[in-house]
């Protein structure tokens, strides 16, 4: 229990440090619409914040306007016309007057300053600034010189041989790149995110009012001033305390349901677990959602919990998970009303359409279908919250998302199986093949009994539909119920040939004995084999703590009395889930049906009311969730399939005088 309450109180913990550290207020408005609500007077200071549109506005025309700093390197300039200089008094055939127009030519480029292609290209029709010796200077950036445009410039002026001029040109303006990084940060800072303010006290809007772009800025600000005042100090931590006592009763609740509704899943901590982590992955995942703040919430795949809860449990606990899950998702949403609108109704109607979906198809069936409903419950409120037809209907793509993440959630069940110890219907499919090893040892050793268990399966399969139990469960566990009998499996009459029957060399209570012994035998094979737990329970529950009457009444007869009736009781315990219930109910009406000595309705009639009835009177269904209502229509399936069993034939003529006549047939 202390696991419990500590696995409770810290999932309320951790899901509550993934919400948002501001309030939500959860009015909507648009311009054009009418102010509904009552007249808002602000509370306090709201600055006016403006709309992303003009505020990207403002930063594009103050980084159009920026002038970008390029650091002058002289020792480039000196260091490539001392070269100059060098080469030039070195070569004889130019006259003085040659060699110095030549250098002034060079010193004039490097006056003017020379960039790289790339800098000049991306600030050529703006002013920049040159940093030389930490004094800075306008220029226009067309103003200076790339390698190119000297080449051409000493060409046309000095007629330069352009490939000897390239010797002597390099880049002496670096551009800054970390400089005019925190230059454009410290002019974006400068950058007012208001427009005005409204003092406290003010009408931001009155009732019945037009809500203009204006109002709509305003009522924007007001929200954001106070989901922000909402989330700090005091009021911060009220609103964090409030957040755990929510989640807190939401996994109090949770577990109540759990325990009290589905006790045969919820006897151990590790469901419980299951379902917290589910909740979870999936309040980490609006976590992400809400915080990136570019992806919609749409896009989490919240049906997808009641999907896999549905995969291992029942259809109560999936309702209730998918409640729980999606009540949980609104806390990080700020309109939590559609929001939960339409993800209850996406889970609900997974629920409805993959139950007992043991065929591929039908998952994406319940996908396709969580994707139609989902979208259409979002169309329906959009048109009822903007009155036209005429919305933007792009949001509909973040359900096409939250569709694929679905299917690849989904294919975490078998992960899920192993980790958890669950079992699946897909696994339960697998289990009911008869090519499984443990069956065809049972064929094999004990055929009868072998028979006797598809019979069996067959009437508990064809019973959990009619009463909406989980049919395949009923199937895979009716096939198992009597693995322990091929241990001896002469001892039971469905294997005997002949007329010999070895019981009669033992005493009654040996033979209760090697009876009984055939539920413990079946789950030592079945742990050997690695049966799931919950197939288990149909070998140790399918007879309940019933007696063995034929052997408990010879005992009586050759003693007078039954000195141990404990002998002659099946150990149990009782069948707490339907379809082991069901089983019980099939697995001794099928085996008393075999020793009819008249197959005629009313016999078949007579024989399972009296064995079920028997049933209910040793209370051997009194802890199944099963009502009267439910055995009675179990009572009529099994005398309907009885009796298309063994019903009357024809004796068909050994020779042509047998023939019988047309109205005997």
């Amino acid at each position: 229990m202390l696991r419990k309450i500590g696995l409770m109180l810290g999932v309320s913990l951790l899901i509550t440090l993934m919400m948002p550290r501001r309030a939500a207020m959860n009015f909507n408005f648009a311009p054009g619409e009418t102010w509904d609500e009552e007249t808002l007077v602000a509370p306090f200071d709201v600055p006016v914040y403006k709309e992303a549109e003009q505020l990207n506005a403002e930063r594009k025309a103050l980084m159009e306007e920026f002038q970008p700093v390029f650091r002058l390197d002289p020792v480039v300039g000196e260091t490539q016309l001392r070269t100059l200089r060098a080469d030039l008094a070195a070569n004889t055939s130019l006259s003085d007057n040659r060699r110095e127009a030549i250098w002034r030519a060079f010193r004039q480029v490097y006056a003017r300053g020379v960039v790289s292609e790339a800098d000049r290209a991306a600030y050529t029709d703006r002013m920049v600034r040159i940093d030389s010796a930490h004094v800075l200077s306008g220029r226009f950036a067309a103003d200076m010189f790339t390698p190119n445009t000297a080449m051409d410039y000493l060409q046309q002026t000095e007629g330069i041989d352009p490939q000897q001029a390239a010797r002597y040109l390099t880049p002496s303006l670096v551009y800054d790149r970390s400089l005019n990084a925190r230059l454009r940060e410290e002019l974006l800072a400068r950058l007012s995110r208001t427009e005005g303010i409204v003092r406290t006290g003010e009408v931001i809007v009155q009732k019945g009012q037009l809500i203009d772009r204006h109002t709509a800025t305003v009522l924007t600000s007001y929200r954001r001033e106070y989901e922000n005042r909402l989330g700090r100090g005091i009021s911060g931590a009220v609103l964090f305390l409030s957040r755990f006592l929510i989640m807190a009763a939401l996994m109090t609740l949770s577990y109540v349901f759990f325990t009290y509704f589905s006790q045969n899943h919820f006897t151990a901590w590790r469901p419980m677990l299951f379902v917290f982590s589910l909740y979870v992955v999936m309040a980490g995942l609006m976590a992400l959602v809400v915080r990136t703040q570019f992806l919609s919430p749409y896009v989490v795949p919240l049906p997808v919990v009641a999907v896999l809860l549905l995969a291992f449990f029942d259809t109560r606990v999936a309702i209730f998970g998918n409640i729980s899950v999606v009540l949980i998702a609104s806390l990080f949403v700020r309109f939590s009303f559609e929001f939960f609108t339409v993800e209850f109704l996406g889970g609900i109607t997974a629920i409805f359409v993959i139950r007992h979906a043991y065929q591929r198809h039908r998952v994406f069936r319940a996908v396709g279908a969580v994707l139609l409903v989902q979208e259409l419950i979002y169309v329906a409120l959009l048109w009822m919250k903007q009155g036209t037809l005429f919305v933007d209907y792009s949001g509909m793509l973040w359900f096409v998302a939250s569709a694929f993440l679905m299917l690849a959630f989904y294919q975490l069940i078998y992960i899920f199986e192993r980790v958890f110890g669950f079992v699946s219907d897909i696994t339960l499919l697998e289990l009911s093949d008869t090519n499984q090893p443990l069956l065809l040892q049972l064929a094999e050793k004990a055929p009868g009994t072998f028979q006797h268990s598809v019979q069996v399966a067959s009437l508990a399969e064809s019973a959990a539909k009619e009463i909406g139990a989980n049919p395949l469960l009923a199937r895979a566990g009716a096939l198992y119920h009597d693995v322990g009998k091929m241990e001896n499996p002469f001892y039971f009459v469905e294997n005997q040939t002949g007329n010999f029957n070895p019981h009669s060399m033992l005493s009654p209570s040996q033979s209760a004995a090697i009876v009984r012994s055939h539920v413990t035998e079946g789950i030592t094979l079945a742990r050997k084999h690695r049966l799931p737990a919950v197939i288990q329970e149909f070998i140790s529950r399918h007879h309940g703590t019933s007696k063995m009457y034929y052997f408990y009444v010879e005992e009586e007869r050759l003693h007078g009395k039954v000195e141990h009736p404990e002998e002659f009781v099946y150990p149990g315990p009782k069948p707490v889930r339907r379809e082991v219930a069901i089983c019980m109910m099939a697995d001794s009406v099928e085996a008393a049906s075999r020793s009819l000595a008249n197959y005629d309705r009313e016999t078949i009639d007579e024989l399972v009311d009296r064995i079920i009835d028997r049933q209910i009177a040793e209370h051997q269904l009194s802890q199944a969730d099963l009502s009267f209502a439910e055995v009675t229509r179990i009572k009529e399936l099994f005398k309907t399939r009885l009796n298309n069993i063994y019903h009357g034939r024809i004796s068909y003529p050994t020779s042509p005088s047998e023939t019988p006549s047309p109205a005997a047939v």
